[in-house]
């Protein structure tokens, strides 16, 4: 049996507006349904010839408190401004409160700067959507998180793993092991384990020395004969988690199953998927893109989640 999840609906929570970009629609409307008591609001937007683009509300029931929610299935770019204008349009209703929801944070890997004393972009990124009035941000798996740290107002950084638990299963069968497959990803991996009850193992890269560029990867953890949970905040193309099976599989891992929080899936996911050994892939829909996926991908929604946190106010 799985675990239920771990937030339930309040039938004395505010009513709350859910105001929906277009590209966000589908997915509102699953954290829409997951809510007792909420309205939606699906919010226009007008792409013009020259690319610019308007956002404006449907209706005027915009007041009390309100949440914008935005997902990133294509151009990154296009679906912030359009966040930034839809923003803009909610604020100027007048609402209690605003509270942002944001699947899939945009620059969430992009927490350093990329020369020394240069810029660091999610730190833009989330000064500029300060600026336009938001009182709580909610979002899905952060890349780390300490880039909550980046919001001046509250974050909630909702986690990957219980919803993983839910579709995989409550409790891992013997021989089963979760696999970060580096550091920076040892805390998800072990939050998993400690879920699921079972062992979890961190792979290590390291240059063989200073002249050569080559890396080698080392595995902290015996994975022979195990069934693997390889687990990730995002999945692009797929290299590194391929490369991380193909490790496992040499080490004696029997199957493996990639879980990524995010399914970004670039155009060259599908060349490398043909050539890898994982077995099977797990991700959400917190990107807002669940259409031409290979066939063996599962989807897990996450509207139960984000809609647990918004009564949880």
């Amino acid at each position: 049996m799985t675990p239920e999840s771990p937030y339930r609906t309040d039938p004395a929570a505010n009513d709350l507006r859910i105001a929906a970009t277009e590209t966000s629609a589908k997915f509102a409307s699953t954290v829409h349904r997951a809510l007792t008591r909420s309205g939606i609001t699906i919010l226009n937007t007008q792409v013009f010839s020259n690319g610019q683009m308007a956002v404006t509300p449907r209706d005027g029931r915009l007041g009390g408190d309100v949440v914008v929610v935005q997902t990133f299935p294509d151009s990154v770019h296009d679906r912030l401004f359009e966040l930034f204008l839809a923003l803009g349009a909610v604020r100027a209703r007048g609402p209690r409160t605003i509270t942002a929801v944001l699947p899939y944070l945009p620059y969430s890997r992009s927490d350093r700067p990329a020369f020394d004393g240069g810029p660091v972009p999610v730190r833009i990124l989330a000064g500029i959507i300060e600026t336009l009035g938001i009182d709580r941000l909610i979002t899905f798996e952060l890349h780390v998180p300490q880039l909550c740290a980046a919001f001046a107002c509250p974050v909630v950084n909702l986690q990957f793993a219980p919803a993983l638990v839910r579709h995989l299963g409550s409790a891992a069968v013997d021989g089963d092991m979760v696999v970060s497959p580096d550091f920076g990803g040892a805390k998800r991996a072990e939050h998993l384990a400690a879920l699921l009850g079972c062992p979890f193992a961190v792979m290590r890269k390291h240059r063989r020395d200073d002249d050569d560029f080559r890396e080698s990867v080392e595995i902290l953890g015996d994975v022979a004969g195990r069934t693997i949970i390889l687990i990730d905040d995002e999945i692009n193309s797929g290299q590194t988690a391929f490369s991380a099976a193909a490790h496992l599989k040499a080490a004696g891992a029997r199957k493996i199953t990639l879980a990524a929080a995010h399914a970004i899936f670039t155009p060259s996911l599908n060349e490398n998927w043909g050539r890898s050994q994982i077995d099977r892939i797990v991700v959400t829909d917190s990107v807002g893109r669940t259409d031409n996926f290979p066939d063996s991908v599962e989807v897990v929604s996450i509207g139960n989640e984000i809609a647990g946190a918004l009564q949880a106010r």
